[in-house]
């Protein structure tokens, strides 16, 4: 089936189970063709750059947390450790 699922299970489904699994399908296909869509915008405006922009400038960065006291002090242990290690 089109919608990506089994037909053998197609019976076996309420008519609202199919409805929801037909828009989830609809709503998959929207956001592939604007994914497409935002790509090839790209690839034709950043090839009329004369200096291509920094990757990074380009994609989100992970989200940074605060270390909590433990992190910190089992990283000042091994740092400390590895310190005695080597005099």
């Amino acid at each position: 089936m089109e919608s990506g699922q089994d037909p053998s299970h197609f019976w076996r489904l309420t008519l609202r189970e199919i409805g929801v699994i037909l828009d989830g399908a609809a709503s998959r296909l929207k956001r592939e063709h604007n994914d497409r869509a935002w790509m090839v915008w790209h690839i034709e405006a950043l090839s009329r750059q004369k200096k291509m922009p920094k990757l990074a400038d380009l994609t989100f960065a992970p989200e940074k947390r605060p270390m909590n006291a433990a992190e910190i002090e089992a990283i000042t242990r091994s740092w400390l450790g590895s310190r005695k290690r080597k005099s």
